[in-house]
């Protein structure tokens, strides 16, 4: 075909597919045009994608599929007059780290510092730590001075953003995970002092936990400060319940509020939204699916009979996006579904195999069981993009590689290749009973492989094959499509429109994220895909025409086709602030991204409202919640404040962003706060960002610790603590025999206090480590009466009975002494004796 100009096009084939596992692509000699589209339907049917090519031109085009095959029946291509935004990778010139990493359900984005721009945290789940990243308003960021992992291989997962104390710049929450749920954990919560964030979780009144997953602030009560909901996965112990909700009593404190109900949910995501548009949050649970309406008073009814009789029991929901598809100015939901990342019980292995690369892929469930399949190769084969964490006592063990008959071990490490041959592989074994990976060459190209677990060893488990040029698993690999439904809010009542907008067919989402990505006043979805097991695909961009339709597009520059990693989740938002949304996403085994949308294909209508939304002017509430409604010549457009999809990690997207197309002006905005509060104002200029509301409110209610006036002494003292007799201790050991009473002197650092953290106050331990350095018990007593002072001394009696003198202890054991508290500078000070000696 000959391509004559430069904008969007649809193309259109008819096909026979005649396996529900087939996916297609499509390229322009090496210019990749539609990525990898699945068509989880067999016989004949429709496709279609949007695309755009690089150049004009002569073009041949080519279809490619992998896993299943289909006949292409006819095809055309057609013009489209849909604006196709483009995107570009800015992640290392914004200065964001890149390095792979496990995520945990997306990043939280809002204006922490509330100068005006968007910072964010990302959110990695273990060994690499989760991050707060400053905006420098110049399309650059600022990696915060402290990570928030506060040791090596840390479980945290989400967040959560919001001003509690209403002092002008937002607090966080931080959910920890609980030890594979045998050690239920008290989420972290830090108070932003002036950019530095203090641990404050106890201080605060957050005194319970559980297997923390994801927290949400929300006014639950109305009465105009930000309360906590704190999501949990269940118990393994079935202990209630399962989620928390801390009430705002003001001063800087939470209080502990039983909510019936809800609190005892069987689900561990939510989204905060207002499906019945009366300005009261209400919450969506999900993984299974319940809606729960907010009454304002610290209860919510169970409504989930306004969903679909169809889809009472849904599962597999992994991500959910509040959207308004048809600006009717109420609350539509976009559920992404797909496979769980890890456990999947009973499920079959997910493979994917490419002959044109010679690319076999093969990731398995990790519970007990054995996974064959043959294949045929050329003689030299390449074991890369490799990966196992072990659980249930496997992990840091060997999974070997084991060849031919003779078994020839192999040691592979998790992240490591392999390139083997068929003469290091000759025979097959009988006998395959111990753990690991089994290849075995039979002769003429042809080989047999096996994967054995003898036990529940695994949390994850892939790896890829180059060099094959068939393959036949003993097995029927694992059908990924899962439909993601689009639910259309009719009156408060909604109702599965997911056909009639042409939201793809199957597909594996992980997560969704929402915007006016190509400022034409309809609201689109981002759509991210869990791909293939070798290698990172195309996330899907749903584009909102106006006439209640999606159109699809793979290529719009906002993925790394081909890299490492898993799709996971994502927030749209304006990052440079130039009226248009960016793209901040995380890739599950893969790096973090910051994908710039350049406006390109955009400028014949592309004008944009950004709005500033800060506290209200008499009452003093802060932005979220609140609804922006914007009255045009085309109609109204209103948006609600808050995240722009949910997982586990809530957003405070405030500096609201309008796309109005080629709407020229705006009649009037009008802001409405959650507590009633209105502001109106008339023709507001349009292209540019227009700040309503206070920057700063005039009633903060912060904690007395932070009230404290500075000594106006010039000599400021350094803090420090002391442990008293330290030098007798090393010298001359302890006696087991009786009780340990400690006695130490400190200083929290002029005009600073003690304050409760999560140690609860001057906290003594002595720990018992084995020669790995892993703690094997913990004696820990607390002093909390030097609570809130600035000095003094501090004394603990630790019990020693039932613990082996040093003489007695295994070889490489020890004993350590630690004696530690937080300042409410925010940092922690301790003494220690490394090595002790008990007799």
């Amino acid at each position: 075909m000959n391509v004559t100009e430069s904008h969007a096009y649809k193309v259109v084939f008819t096909v026979n597919n005649h396996s529900r596992l087939t996916r297609f692509t499509v390229l322009a000699g090496n210019e990749l045009l539609v990525d990898n589209v699945s068509v989880p339907e067999l016989g004949r049917q429709t496709l279609h994608s949007l695309i755009a090519f690089e150049s004009t031109g002569e073009k041949a085009l080519t279809l490619k599929t992998i896993n299943g095959e289909l006949t292409l029946l006819d095809w055309h291509i057609e013009k489209s007059s849909i604006a196709l935004p483009s995107f570009f990778d800015i992640t290392e010139q914004a200065g964001i780290d890149k390095v792979p990493s496990l995520k945990y359900g997306g990043p939280s984005v809002a204006d922490i510092d509330q100068d005006g721009d968007y910072d964010f945290i990302v959110n990695n789940h273990n060994a690499e730590s989760s991050k707060i990243y400053w905006n420098n308003g110049d399309f650059t960021v600022t990696k915060h001075s402290r990570n928030l992992s506060r040791w090596l291989m840390q479980d945290l997962h989400g967040t959560a953003l919001g001003d509690y104390d209403n002092d002008g710049d937002l607090d966080l929450m931080l959910t920890r995970g609980g030890g594979n749920g045998t050690t239920p954990s008290v989420s972290y919560f830090y108070v932003n002092d002036n950019g530095n964030f203090v641990r404050f979780t106890g201080d605060a009144g957050i005194d319970k936990g559980g297997r923390g997953r994801g927290a949400r602030f929300t006014d639950v009560d109305l009465d105009g400060d930000l309360d906590l909901f704190v999501i949990n996965e269940t118990s393994l112990t079935h202990s209630k319940p399962q989620h928390m909700f801390f009430e705002n009593k003001g001063k800087g404190q939470f209080v502990y509020k039983s909510v019936p109900g809800i609190e005892d949910v069987r689900a561990s995501r939510a989204l905060i939204t207002d499906f019945n548009n009366d300005g009261i949050d209400d919450v969506i649970m999900y993984g299974p699916l319940t809606l729960w309406q907010g009454n304002g008073d610290f209860t919510y009814t169970d409504v989930s009979s306004l969903l679909p009789l169809e889809i009472k029991d849904i599962r597999q929901v992994m991500a959910i996006a509040d959207i308004d598809i048809d600006n009717d100015g109420d609350l539509d939901l976009y559920l992404a579904r797909g496979k769980e990342f890890e456990h999947g019980f009973g499920e079959a292995p997910s493979m994917d195999f490419d002959p044109i690369s010679k690319s076999f892929a093969i990731k398995t469930r990790g519970y007990e069981g054995r996974d064959s399949f043959s294949f045929s190769a050329d003689d030299s084969i390449t074991l890369n993009n490799y990966y196992f964490l072990g659980q249930m006592g496997f992990r840091g063990k060997d999974y070997p590689i084991y060849l031919g008959a003779s078994k020839a071990v192999h040691n592979i490490q998790s992240g490591g290749q392999f390139t083997f041959n068929s003469e290091m592989a000759r025979g097959w074994p009988e006998i395959r009973q111990d753990n690991g990976v089994y290849f075995g060459y039979l002769g003429d190209g042809k080989w047999n492989a096996e994967l054995v677990r003898n036990g529940n060893i695994f949390w994850s488990f892939f790896f890829t094959l180059q060099g094959v040029t068939a393959a036949n698993p003993a097995f029927e690999p694992e059908n990924r499509n899962i439909q993601d439904m689009l639910l259309e809010n009719r009156g408060g009542r909604f109702f599965d429109v997911s056909a009639q907008w042409d939201i793809p067919l199957g597909g594996n989402a992980l997560g969704v994220t929402t915007g006016d990505f190509n400022n034409d006043s309809y609201q689109d979805l981002f759509v991210y895909r869990w791909g293939r097991v070798d290698k990172r695909i195309a996330d899907v961009m749903l584009l909102n025409t106006g006439k209640g339709k999606f159109e699809t597009s793979t290529m719009h520059g906002a993925s790394d086709h081909g890299g490492p990693g898993f799709g996971d989740m994502g927030q749209a938002f304006d990052f440079n602030l130039d009226g248009y949304l960016d793209i901040l996403s995380g890739s599950e085994h893969g790096y973090w991204y910051l994908y710039e949308n350049n406006g390109k294909n955009n400028t014949s209508k592309s004008n944009y409202a950004l709005m500033n939304v800060g506290y209200s002017p008499k009452s003093n509430v802060d932005a979220l919640g609140a609804y922006v409604t914007l009255t045009t010549p085309a109609g109204e457009f209103k948006k609600r404040v808050g995240s722009a999809g949910e997982i586990f990690s809530q957003s405070f997207l405030n500096i609201v962003h309008f796309g109005l197309g080629n709407t020229a002006h705006i009649n009037k905005v009008q802001i409405r706060w959650r507590n009633g509060e209105t502001l109106v104002i008339e023709k507001p200029s349009i292209n540019q960002i227009l700040t309503v509301g206070k920057h700063k409110p005039n009633n903060a209610s912060v904690h007395s610790v932070f009230l404290k006036e500075q000594l106006a002494s010039k000599v400021k003292r350094t803090p420090f603590v002391n442990i008293l007799d330290k030098e007798d201790l090393q010298l001359n050991g302890i006696d087991s025999s009786k009780p340990l009473t400690l006695t130490v002197k400190y200083h929290a650092g002029t005009g600073q206090n003690v304050i409760a953290a999560d140690e609860g106050g001057m906290q003594f331990w002595l720990r018992h480590r084995s020669s790995s350095l892993i703690p094997l018990e913990d004696r820990i007593e607390v002093d909390s009466s030097v609570l809130y002072t600035e000095q003094g001394s501090a004394t603990a009696s630790i019990n020693l009975q039932g613990l082996l003198p040093s003489s007695n202890l295994k070889p490489g054991e020890y004993y350590t002494l630690r004696v530690v508290f937080t300042s409410s500078d925010g940092n922690m000070y301790e003494d220690s004796i490394e090595r002790i000696n008990l007799y």
